[in-house]
């Protein structure tokens, strides 16, 4: 019974692990509002002091947080109210400015030095902007740059690839404030590869064993 049960759930986990995740701006996304490029492009630290938030999330002792107000602009924008642009300044620690796309995006909502900025002609949830995509915030004698991870989406890159390489020539922590069951596994795996070349062997070498101490043979 528990050999079937742990079958049951190796196929399940191997399911999921196939099937792209649907979650928005989840790294294991390749749909249009999926991350899924820009995570390949990077290197991913939990440590990281490059943090890209998804609208609902927050960055861990920064009080920062992404609203979840979506940002039009229906004057500055790249053919769509819901396709803003916004400026990013030369200061935003990645040696790039100069225009941006913000599809879908959402205020960064918290004290820091803007670093893009949507234009005044912006609006989200009757306020209007210009509204931050991106904060330096100072913390523990270092400086943190929090992003919102609508500039990122595989959406987004067809306007913002320059953005992104120049972010992601240093770790980046991606926040995510839920994920469907794919997303997760898609996690777990991530955090536990490194250990799962030692843990195949150990199995492997403590079924040798076993077989030998008990006289199963080869």
């Amino acid at each position: 019974m528990y050999r079937a049960a742990i079958i049951a759930l190796a196929l399940v986990a191997a399911v999921l692990y196939l099937t792209p995740s649907t979650t928005p701006f989840s790294p294991y996304n390749s749909g249009p509002y999926g991350l899924s490029q820009f995570a390949h492009m990077c290197r991913t630290s939990p440590t990281a002091d490059v943090v890209v938030l998804a609208p609902g999330a927050s960055a861990e002792g920064l009080n920062i947080t992404a609203s979840t107000a979506e940002i039009v602009d229906p004057l500055a924008n790249l053919g769509s109210p819901y396709i803003p642009a916004a400026y990013a300044a030369p200061t935003n620690g990645s040696a790039y400015s100069g225009p941006v796309a913000a599809p879908n995006a959402t205020p960064l909502l918290g004290k820091g030095t803007p670093l893009i900025l949507t234009s005044p002609t912006s609006f989200a949830d009757g306020d209007r902007g210009p509204f931050a995509l991106a904060l330096a915030v100072k913390a523990d004698n270092k400086t943190l740059y929090v992003y919102n991870a609508a500039l990122f989406t595989n959406l987004a890159l067809r306007w913002n690839m320059g953005l992104a390489k120049a972010i992601c020539t240093r770790p980046v922590r991606i926040v995510v404030p839920y994920g469907d069951p794919s997303h997760y596994v898609h996690e777990i795996l991530e955090v536990a590869a490194p250990w799962t070349a030692p843990a195949l062997l150990t199995t492997i070498a403590l079924y040798l064993i076993y077989r030998h101490r008990h006289g199963l043979g080869a």
